[in-house]
């Protein structure tokens, strides 16, 4: 029984469900992403198997999750070592089928495979102990790669890429180089609607800019303020600044700024008609 096929028709586990089934001594082969793996049956137990660097159990367990390649099973194959215990053959479609659902959670946490990542302008903390995977994985961010080169070039396993990109994201070290452009862009809005809102056109918008440089420097974001400027009565901002823009950062940014630009309103405009500038202002964010 020799067959073919193509891994985004049927899935590594549905080959190896039927080669177990049917109780096949021979070999599965898989070209993934150019990566070779192996996996050995003897008379349907899975005996030995290699991909990326792993060997044994950890191996099928890592080719299991993978969406993209082929792969060829040819019967009556001699066995090349084992590595594969038998008590680990006894889950083994459930453990695999448990992977699988850890790895397609793992993938709602990610950005989309064709997402640049960058590193952040502050780099690693000391407070922050590394791994093996982490380090491969930092040295691979240029803001060039996207996740599916990144997988590619590292030359570990999609579950282990995928694990090491999800926790150094959260651990604030990488981020979507996309999504951080649109929060920059979000940024800017919110900064020109405070000034389309409260400043008058020619009359007292360097004023106004220089008011907003002076909040954040009085509130801690003096990094920020340094990043921004005014340009034909529009304020701009330098692309690094979506280095160290995360959506905490923008979120108390635009909270001191609302509170600041309402309480200069009120003592140069009144009560009643700051209120209802502040009212323009939150309007502004839905549009």
């Amino acid at each position: 029984m020799d067959l073919s096929a193509n891994l985004e028709v049927f899935s590594p586990l549905e080959i190896i469900n039927l080669v177990s089934s049917s109780k096949r001594t021979g070999a599965l082969y898989l070209d993934i992403a150019g990566e070779n793996s192996e996996i050995y049956f003897e008379e349907g137990i899975p005996v030995h198997a290699e991909f990326k660097g792993l060997i044994g159990i950890e191996a099928i367990y890592n080719v299991a999750i993978e969406k993209k390649g082929s792969l060829q099973y040819k019967d009556k194959i001699a066995i090349k070592e084992h590595t594969i215990k038998k008590n680990e053959t006894l889950e083994l479609i459930h453990n695999i089928e448990k992977r699988r659902i850890e790895f397609d959670d793992l993938l709602t946490k990610l950005p989309p495979f064709t997402a640049i990542l960058e590193k952040r302008a502050d780099g690693v903390q000391d407070n922050v102990a590394l791994r093996k995977s982490d380090w491969t994985m930092i040295r691979l961010i240029d803001g060039k790669r996207d996740i599916n080169k990144l997988i590619h070039d590292s030359n570990l396993p999609i579950l282990v890429v995928c694990q090491t990109l999800e926790w150094l994201i959260e651990k604030g070290l990488l981020f979507d180089k996309s999504k951080s452009e649109r929060l920059r862009q979000n940024f800017e809005k919110m900064l020109n609607n405070i000034m389309d809102v409260y400043s008058v056109k020619g009359t007292n918008t360097n004023e106004w800019f220089s008011y907003i440089i002076s909040s954040l420097n009085l509130e801690g974001f003096e990094t920020i303020s340094g990043m921004i400027k005014l340009n034909n009565e529009k304020i701009d901002s330098d692309e690094s600044i979506t280095k160290i823009l995360t959506e905490e950062y923008y979120s108390k940014t635009k909270d001191m700024l609302y509170k600041k630009s309402n309480e200069r309103a009120n003592e140069e405009l009144g009560k009643m008609l700051a209120k209802k500038k502040h009212k323009e202002l939150l309007s502004r964010e839905e549009r």
